[in-house]
């Protein structure tokens, strides 16, 4: 019982840490940005976190702003992860979660941005499909040229050529 109740204090305490390290924490000016000297949803190192606790910190901010953000905030926000997964992750959030409409420029800054081959391509691929009404077969071939394997850049060459509506 007694190593329940030491895991709840410490649970508080690290908590309690992290919402005075925080800038999403901090107050309007540092949540909105709207201060060069602070970032949106960073975490300082000095918080004596481990770098997954750092990244996850991030993450649910990324997620309670992402109806207030644009794609390069959230993209900053991404570039700041530390593990390489979690990067990826919110870049996801970006492309999926964002309230902002993206537009097809945005789309494919997106993809691009993704580290992995595979999420990069599912990340073309979603973009293609949204913008399939409204994307000109120019602009669907460019998203096709960027994808990862040949396979997949095959599809999509022939896709942008006979499917789009």
């Amino acid at each position: 019982m007694e190593t329940r109740w030491l895991r709840i204090v410490l649970a508080v305490l690290t908590l309690m840490t992290l919402m005075r390290s925080t800038s999403w924490a901090q107050g309007a000016e540092a949540s909105t940005g709207a201060s060069k000297g602070s970032a949106l949803c960073q975490v300082s190192r000095k918080a004596k976190l481990a770098m997954d606790q750092r990244d996850d910190l991030r993450m649910n901010c990324l997620k309670q702003k992402k109806n207030e953000i644009n794609v390069s905030q959230c993209l900053t926000i991404a570039n700041s992860m530390e593990y390489s997964t979690n990067a990826e992750e919110a870049r996801s959030v970006c492309l999926y979660d964002l309230r902002h409409q993206l537009n097809v420029k945005e789309c494919l800054t997106i993809s691009k941005a993704m580290e992995y081959a595979d999420s990069g391509d599912e990340a073309r691929w979603e973009c293609i499909r949204r913008f399939n009404k409204s994307i000109t077969e120019k602009e669907c071939k460019v998203f096709a040229k960027h994808m990862a394997y040949p396979a997949n850049a095959q599809r999509a060459q022939q896709y942008c050529a006979s499917e789009l509506q």
